[in-house]
C-alpha cells in the first residue's frame, strides 16, 4: 500500500468502475431527460446539468475540419475525462478513457435503456416512475411502547479529569454532565477539541474545514443559555463534527472533490439544523472521500489512527478517523453502501446506519437517492443512541424521510432480550465472547 497518497491498484480499479458507472449514468440519464426538456425548457435536473457541464468544459474537445462537427470519439473521451477529474481519479491514459467511452456504448447504455423500458412498462408495475423518491413503508403498524424521546441514563459523581487527553474521550453522557454541573464550559470544550483538530490532522488527513468563529459562536450561546437556568439536553454545548458533503451556511462544502474545493452552498442542511436546535456545537467539517466515495479526497488520504501506515476506508472516513483520535466528540457521516460501517470498523469506533428514511437528508450531496442515509459516528452505542435520538424524524423537504417509532432503548431490559447468532460467522471469536457475557447477565440462556 503506498504513504504518500496515491490509490493503491485495488483503489484504483474502484475507482475506475466507479468512474465508468458515473459516464454510463450521465448518458442514460441525459437520453431520458432530453424528450421533456424540448417540451419543457424550464425542466433542468441536477444530472442533465452535470451532463451539459462536463460538455462545457472539457478542454480537449476539437473541430472536425472537414464537417465541422465536433468528433464523437473525442466528445465521448472528453466527457469521461471530466468525470474522471471531478474523482479526483485522473490517472488513465487517453487509450484507456477511449476504451471506456467505447465500452459504454456498446455495452452498458443498451442495457439500461432495456431496463429502463421494462420498470416504466405497465408490466413493470410502475406507472409513472421516479428516481427522485423513494417510499420505504410498508406498513402502518406501530411499534409497541415506542417513545417519542429517550429516557436517559442520570449519572452521577462524574468529576473533571485532569487532563485534556482524557477530558477528549469522555463519553458524550459524561460531557453532558461536566456542562450541565458547570464543571467546564462549552467554550472551553471548543478549545480542546479544536487544538486536537489541528494538531493531528496534519498527520490524519481527516479534516478540510475547522469552523473556529462559528464555534466559538455557538459555545457561547450555550454557556449563555446555561447561565440563564436553561439546559437543552445531553448535546447542550457538545463539541461535534460533520462530513463535508452537509451544507452549513458561509463554509464550504467541498464534497471532498477539486472540482468543488471552493463551493459554499449556503443552506441549511436539515441534521445540522436539528443538531443546532440541541445546543450541539459545529467545530469542523471532515473529510469526504471525492464525491463520497473512498478514502481519497482532493488534499490526500485520510489514515487510521490505530496504524498510520493504513487508510480509513469508505467516504465517511474523516468522520470515523476523527472521532477515533478523540478530535471531536462524535461526528455525522453518511452511507450509500458501506461508508459508515467500514470506516467504523477499520477505525474502531462505534457508528450507526440507520433505517432508510430515519433521518432526513435535506442539504446534504446524494449519490442514490433511495439508498443515501446519515448517521452517527461515536465511541459508543450509548453515545450513538444519543445523537440518533437528536437527528431522526421527518424532513418536511426529504420526500423519503418519516418519523420510525421507536422502543427506549434505555428502558429495555437486556435480561429479557432473546439474542441469537450464528456459529460459523466469519469472526469466529466474536460469538463465543457474546455468548458468554450474555450468559453472565442471564444464565437461563445457556
Amino acid at each position: 500500500m503506498e504513504l504518500d497518497g496515491r490509490p493503491s491498484p485495488s483503489t484504483g480499479l474502484q475507482r475506475f468502475c466507479f468512474c465508468f458507472a458515473l459516464f454510463c449514468f450521465l448518458f442514460e440519464a441525459r437520453s431520458a431527460c432530453l424528450s421533456q426538456s424540448h417540451e419543457d425548457p424550464t425542466f433542468n435536473p441536477p444530472f442533465l446539468t452535470l451532463h451539459n457541464r462536463f460538455l462545457a468544459e472539457s478542454n480537449d474537445m476539437v473541430m472536425d475540419s472537414k464537417n465541422n462537427r465536433c468528433s464523437e470519439k473525442i466528445n465521448k473521451g472528453s466527457q469521461l475525462r471530466e468525470a474522471f477529474k471531478m474523482l479526483d481519479a485522473n490517472f488513465f491514459d487517453d487509450t484507456k478513457v477511449l476504451d471506456i467511452a467505447r465500452e459504454a456504448k456498446e455495452l452498458n447504455l443498451p442495457i439500461f435503456a432495456a431496463n429502463r423500458e421494462l420498470v416504466a412498462s405497465e408490466n413493470g408495475g410502475l406507472h409513472n416512475p421516479s428516481c427522485l423518491i423513494f417510499n420505504p413503508e410498508w406498513t402502518d403498524e406501530q411499534v409497541e411502547n415506542a417513545s417519542n424521546s429517550f429516557s436517559y441514563p442520570t449519572l452521577s459523581g462524574i468529576q473533571r479529569p485532569k487532563t485534556e487527553e482524557d477530558i477528549a474521550f469522555m463519553s458524550i453522557l459524561e460531557l453532558g454532565e461536566l456542562i450541565r454541573t458547570k464543571q467546564i464550559t462549552s467554550l472551553e470544550l471548543v478549545q480542546i477539541f479544536l487544538r486536537r483538530l489541528k494538531r493531528y490532522n496534519p498527520v490524519l488527513e481527516s479534516v478540510i474545514t475547522c469552523t473556529d468563529e462559528l464555534a466559538y459562536k455557538q459555545a457561547k450561546e450555550a454557556d449563555g443559555l446555561l447561565a440563564k437556568g436553561v439546559y437543552l439536553g445531553p448535546l447542550h454545548g457538545i463539541p461535534y463534527g460533520l462530513k463535508d458533503i452537509i451544507a452549513v451556511p458561509q463554509y464550504k462544502t467541498t464534497w471532498g472533490s477539486g472540482s468543488f474545493k471552493d463551493q459554499v452552498l449556503n443552506i441549511e442542511a436539515w441534521v445540522y439544523k436539528r443538531l443546532k436546535s440541541a445546543g450541539a456545537v459545529l467545530v469542523a467539517k471532515l473529510v469526504s472521500g471525492s464525491l463520497a466515495y473512498d478514502d481519497i479526497w482532493f488534499g490526500g488520504r485520510t489514515r487510521n489512527p490505530w496504524n498510520i501506515e493504513e487508510f480509513s476506508t469508505g467516504s465517511s472516513a474523516g468522520p470515523a478517523a476523527s472521532t477515533s483520535a478523540g478530535m471531536v466528540p462524535f461526528a455525522i457521516g453518511s452511507e450509500t453502501a458501506g461508508s459508515i460501517t467500514y470506516p467504523a470498523a477499520r477505525c474502531g469506533v462505534t457508528a450507526l446506519r440507520p433505517t432508510f428514511g430515519m433521518v432526513g437528508r435535506t442539504g446534504v450531496m446524494s449519490i442514490a437517492e433511495s439508498l443515501d442515509k446519515l448517521g452517527p459516528f461515536c465511541r459508543s452505542a450509548e453515545d450513538c443512541t444519543v445523537v440518533l435520538d437528536t437527528i431522526r424524524g421527518k424532513d418536511p423537504d426529504d420526500l423519503s424521510s418519516r418519523y420510525i417509532p421507536l422502543d427506549d432503548p434505555f428502558s429495555v431490559d437486556i435480561k429479557r432480550l432473546t439474542v441469537g447468532y450464528t456459529d460459523d460467522a466469519e469472526m469466529e471469536v466474536s460469538a463465543p465472547i457474546s455468548f458468554s457475557y450474555i450468559t453472565q447477565l442471564n444464565p437461563e440462556v445457556a
